[in-house]
């Protein structure tokens, strides 16, 4: 219809002058987003199967993803086992830039890239310069420890849908399977949740890779609401209007993850 071309060019128009003038006063928020979409396999550890096979782990550079049980002070705290095996607990200690914080009334899930070893207080103050507490931390003298060089939060897709004004505008990493893959770079990561939650929506940016429905998969990125204006000007996703329509209309202020690095796991 002739009517339907005008309201759309007329709508596209407004959103090229909305970005050309807003975009030196979003720079900040568009420079936390790397746009460059990576394709990296990665190896999970479970925190059980660490503590059940030390001998195999110790010098090696692995990732986890668990609930924080408890923290020991500001450096420290303890992860959570997986219930699924017979493994313990593990300590972890921080030395990434980022601190670990409770985020509204619960304890965080994190993901944390580290190096395992095994605890020595002497050695730890001599290679990081941490002077840890004995009282603290003498419990945990020669067992597992990861030492994470990062950190990040690592809630379950349906935690930030839930509770987005938790998460707004914090770098995540979330852990769930692909679904409902669409061709112009936007799919769902699976809530597996047997009962409630709903799938989180995420959107690459710029390079888009392709995946498949039921890929189990890493999305590190921002959480932002989706505001269409808000997304036409901050990346250049490419989509026709008929897509922007459809967006409007299923995920207008819903929360969204845009991605800056998708990570295939085994």
């Amino acid at each position: 219809m002739l009517l339907d071309k005008i309201y759309f060019g007329l709508k596209t128009g407004k959103r090229l002058l909305t970005k050309a003038i807003a975009m030196v006063a979003f720079a900040q928020l568009s420079a936390c987003i790397d746009t460059e979409i990576v394709s990296d396999r990665g190896y999970l550890v479970a925190t059980a199967e660490i503590t059940e096979n030390i001998d195999s782990f110790i010098g090696q550079s692995i990732l986890v993803r668990n609930d924080v049980l408890e923290a020991i002070d500001e450096t420290g705290f303890i992860l959570d086992k997986d219930r699924a095996l017979d493994g313990e607990t593990i300590l972890v200690i921080n030395t990434s830039a980022t601190s670990l914080m409770l985020l509204g009334d619960r304890t965080p899930e994190v993901l944390v890239n580290g190096q395992v070893k095994r605890l020595s207080l002497s050695n730890i103050k001599q290679e990081y310069s941490l002077n840890l507490d004995p009282s603290l931390y003498a419990r945990y003298e020669g067992k597992p420890v990861i030492i994470a060089t990062t950190l990040i939060y690592s809630p379950d897709p349906g935690d930030p849908v839930a509770r987005p004004e938790i998460y707004y505008d914090k770098p995540l990493a979330i852990k769930g399977e692909v679904e409902d893959v669409k061709q112009h770079g936007v799919f769902e990561l699976d809530e597996e949740q047997v009962f409630g939650g709903e799938d989180l929506l995420v959107v690459q940016v710029n390079s888009k890779i392709q995946l498949y429905n039921e890929q189990s998969v890493i999305v590190y990125g921002i959480l932002r609401p989706f505001i269409a204006d808000e997304f036409e000007r901050d990346y250049d996703l490419g989509w026709d209007p008929a897509i922007w329509t459809r967006m409007e209309t299923e995920y207008n202020q819903k929360p969204v993850l845009v991605t800056e690095k998708i990570q295939l796991i085994n």
